[in-house]
């Protein structure tokens, strides 16, 4: 009986090169983890879509852009820093000698800044949550079925209307001997591009102000 062939060099190295890829093979074909905050929150955004829908009170409506804007401006402020703290990391890294220590304490500015965002949003979406009744998070969850698709276009409708409002006030100005100049001014600076960047709701809200300040003006 002849001996078993002995192994060459080259199936040596596909034998090795298999081994060492089996992990990774089995990694990419493995699941990734399931998010365990999935639907557990609104985002803000879809509860200011939906806050006529779902009948939030003046108090909760406050409470929410309260909140809302607070966290903005300070997500903004992180932001920032994130970005320049990314890119203070990527130039050490880049360096043809790295040195570790610096390397691995810019990492952890990277990091500790990444986790205050993420507490940051979660502590908003969280206070959002308890500021509706259960009833109010059973209507939402039936709104947003669709990923907020209709609460959009009921707010696109919403702003063509402001929008005509706007206009239609504007225009009795003129024909009043008034000058429309600023509301024009505001319109094409603030709301329209707000507008054109598909950031409904704050174009809404500066459409909402231009029409408080045409009836209150109007009185």
């Amino acid at each position: 009986m002849n001996p078993e062939p002995r192994p060459t060099l080259k199936r040596i190295a596909c034998i090795v090169l298999l081994a060492a890829l089996g992990p990774l093979l089995a990694a990419a074909e493995s699941k990734p983890a399931a998010d365990p905050l999935a639907g557990a929150f609104f985002p803000p955004e879809l509860v200011l879509l939906a806050r006529d829908r779902i009948a939030m009170t003046p108090e909760q409506r406050e409470a929410l852009q309260t909140r809302v804007e607070q966290t903005k401006l300070r997500s903004d402020e992180l932001r920032v820093r994130l970005e320049r703290e990314t890119a203070a990391l990527a130039t050490l890294a880049k360096q043809e000698h790295v040195d570790e220590t610096a390397l691995g304490a810019q990492l952890d500015r990277v990091l500790a800044v990444e986790r205050e965002l993420k507490h940051l949003h979660l502590g908003v979406v969280t206070a959002i949550k308890n500021l509706l009744t259960p009833g109010q998070q059973a209507q939402l969850r039936k709104l947003t079925q669709d990923g907020g698709a209709q609460l959009a276009e009921d707010a696109r409708n919403r702003l063509t209307a402001k929008v005509e409002r706007v206009k239609q006030a504007a225009q009795k100005w003129g024909q009043s001997g008034r000058d429309p100049s600023s509301i024009a001014k505001t319109m094409t600076d603030k709301v329209k591009p707000l507008i054109e960047a598909g950031k409904i709701i704050e174009a809404e809200a500066e459409l909402d102000r231009l029409l408080e300040q045409l009836k209150s003006d109007a009185k």
